[in-house]
């Protein structure tokens, strides 16, 4: 008796490598949101090396830090925030663009901080803790940066083995706190723009019934 399995007899075996590799990869519009993503970090990178030559002085550096750390960073996280909806819309993982997304976001943030400590070290006209207290849109941006702390920390596959998913997730749903805090900041500054709007959206996209519409229309694009 012949035991040679034919080719027709054989189960046919999916490309398991392929899949893996390609869902590494990031889809045309997410490349597009990356790079848009990386310009003011670019910027940022500029002025400090433009000031470590000696080329601008360090108010020209603050200046040029700040505004390119600003409202992208507000923009970045709107951006993050709107990936779940898209993915519950699309049935497409947009995991790979949001970590990146959310990592952007905090080094603006990072910066954004420095920039305005080393802005009052220059003015000197308060300290920085009576200024940080006495305005309620400053606080509010701290208040994002402090939230995002632990979240940027926690963002590896690592953390989610060590804290296990359920304590994970419940240690990043301070996203929507950060959200709060951000759209508090841009409204005080006051600074309304597409970022705002894209924040409001991300909101509404998580109210329970639109949430079961994105995902219900998203199982049917799969």
């Amino acid at each position: 008796m012949s035991h040679t399995i034919t080719s027709q007899q054989a189960p046919a075996q999916p490309p398991i490598r392929l899949q893996k590799v390609q869902g590494r990869k990031l889809r045309p519009l997410q490349r597009v949101v990356a790079a848009l993503a990386l310009i003011a970090p670019l910027v940022i990178i500029g002025a400090l090396a433009s000031r470590l030559l000696g080329l601008t002085t360090t108010e020209q550096m603050v200046e040029l830090a700040l505004g390119a750390g600003e409202n992208p960073g507000t923009f970045t996280f709107a951006a993050m925030f709107l990936a779940s909806p898209i993915q519950w819309l699309t049935g497409r993982s947009q995991i790979r663009i949001r970590k990146l997304l959310g990592i952007v976001f905090y080094g603006l943030a990072v910066n954004n901080f420095a920039m305005f400590v080393i802005e009052q070290q220059l003015t000197g006209e308060v300290g920085l803790a009576a200024r940080v207290g006495g305005s309620p849109m400053i606080l509010a941006g701290l208040t994002a940066l402090l939230l995002a702390t632990p979240l940027f920390l926690t963002s590896s596959r690592w953390s989610q083995r060590f804290l296990g998913m359920r304590r994970w997730r419940m240690l990043h749903r301070l996203t929507y706190v950060i959200a709060v805090a951000l759209v508090v900041h841009v409204l005080l500054i006051p600074d309304v723009g597409p970022d705002t709007v894209l924040l409001g959206l991300g909101f509404i996209a998580r109210v329970p019934a639109v949430h079961r519409r994105l995902v219900a229309r998203g199982k049917r694009n799969r």
